[in-house]
């Protein structure tokens, strides 16, 4: 009678496959799914400079440089400008936009665990990894 089955060392050998393959994908699978989180979070920074744009055109230009918190609770809100906007909102930041139009922005992510920065005379939008928690992402800190 012919046996029709796989042996020990067969099952064993394609598990080690497996594990090997394993072993080499899943870096590259996590790399990627944080890119991808890193550059949602650039769009959405993107999005609010330009919802920034529009709020300064509703209210005629700014006479002066003024902070604008988008969504986020500080002691101080009340003498604070507040941009509300709909779908996904960083955790914490600020945006400035100068007299001229011209934004500067540190916004944090808890998600992706990055902060967007841009500075005034920039103009893209950059993530900075160097900046570790929210209480850092602020634009004095960008500033330095």
């Amino acid at each position: 009678m012919k046996n029709k089955g796989f042996t020990l060392i067969e099952l064993l050998a394609v598990l080690v496959i497996l594990a090997i393959i394993a072993v080499i994908t899943t870096p590259i699978v996590v790399n990627v799914i944080q890119t991808s989180k890193e550059n949602a979070f650039k769009d959405t920074a993107h999005g609010l400079v330009v919802a920034a744009g529009t709020y300064q055109a509703q209210k005629q230009a700014l006479k002066e440089d003024s902070t604008l918190y988008i969504n986020y609770k500080t002691s101080s809100q009340a003498e604070k400008d507040v941009l509300t906007t709909k779908g996904v909102l960083p955790d914490a930041g600020e945006f400035r936009v100068d007299e001229n139009g011209k934004v500067t922005l540190a916004l944090w992510s808890d998600d992706a665990h990055v902060c967007a920065v841009k500075k005034t005379d920039e103009k893209e939008i950059l993530v900075n990894k160097n900046i570790t928690s929210a209480s850092d992402c602020t634009i004095a800190n960008i500033n330095k």
